[in-house]
């Protein structure tokens, strides 16, 4: 299973800068990747574009991008640019994101997201693999042919949970990226369906990101509430609630991955051995010192690269 880094809302650098010199200093700390969302902070995948020119194997990815922000021509376009721009070591994560977002937020009308993402995928998929497209769906079409004569393979991942959403990254995409999505879970429900769905459209076994929040720490109490600060939001979410039924608990706080080294190893050997290829850690601090907490966890992991 490889290891990589998640920044979103916790972890972030904060600057442009900043954000391009963590890309780095993961990629001289060997982490195989470095994920980031990409909705509430910078344009990500020009920081990746950026970060592309100052590192050599790191791979960077969007964890995930929202599609109804973008048609997914504009998706296509600026997704290829940054893969040329990091040496094909960019990958694309897509995500309908939630009804709440993107009605409240981005004021637009959130409708079948399933079909919404299925004709999306396609588009983008024939965009990137051919650099032109003639698609005409029920939500949307697209006719085009881009002039950009270099292009990378351009691993396309989704944010899927639900059974038609995972049956559609099995199908068409090249695996999915989770979040509050636990070990049972990952194992009884994530692996087997979207497995299923690959081998039914005779694809390889598809990439099983999962992002999780992270905190070594010998106060497991501290750290729970802590993970309960940042994350007990993702608990009014529906797709995310049904996660958290599947694995039978009921607080997002109980998805952190959080105790000591052993028990942390403990934890993301679980991860392996339910089927997740990857992990993505979104480290947050607990206790006094947020500086010291974040650093012990990010030492664990990088002990851990290529050893689980």
């Amino acid at each position: 299973m490889e290891i990589g880094l998640f920044i979103g809302s916790i972890g972030s650098a904060g600057t442009v800068s900043g954000q391009v010199q963590q890309v780095l200093e993961a990629e001289q700390d060997g982490f195989h990747s470095f994920w980031a969302a990409h909705i509430m902070d910078a344009d990500i995948m020009t920081i990746f574009s950026m970060a592309g020119k100052i590192t050599n194997k790191i791979q960077m990815g969007t964890a995930v991008t929202p599609t109804f922000l973008r048609h997914p021509i504009a998706m296509a376009q600026q997704a290829i640019t940054t893969s040329s721009a990091t040496q094909g070591r960019f990958n694309l994560g897509m995500g309908v994101s939630h009804k709440p977002v993107v009605e409240n937020r981005f004021g637009m009308k959130f409708h079948r997201p399933a079909l919404h993402m299925q004709e999306y995928l396609e588009i983008v998929r024939t965009l990137a693999a051919k650099g032109s497209v003639s698609y005409e769906g029920k939500i949307f079409s697209a006719t085009t042919t881009f002039t950009l004569s270099e292009r990378h393979h351009l691993p396309v991942l989704i944010a899927a949970l639900g059974p038609r959403m995972l049956k559609t990254a099995g199908q068409i995409a090249d695996g999915t990226i989770t979040w509050m999505a636990g070990p049972e879970t990952v194992k009884t429900h994530i692996v087997p369906t979207i497995q299923k769905a690959a081998k039914e459209a005779g694809k390889d076994k598809p990439r099983i990101v999962v992002a999780l929040p992270l905190a070594v720490s010998d106060d497991k109490p501290a750290a729970f509430n802590k993970a309960s600060e940042h994350f007990e939001r993702y608990g009014d979410l529906p797709s995310y609630r049904a996660m958290l039924h599947i694995e039978g608990v009921e607080s997002p706080a109980e998805m952190a991955v959080i105790g000591d080294e052993a028990e942390v190893e403990e934890k993301l050997r679980g991860f392996a051995a339910a089927g997740a290829t990857e992990i993505a850690a979104q480290i947050y601090p607990v206790g006094l010192d947020p500086v010291a907490s974040v650093a012990r966890s990010r030492a664990l992991l990088k002990h851990l690269v290529g050893r689980i």
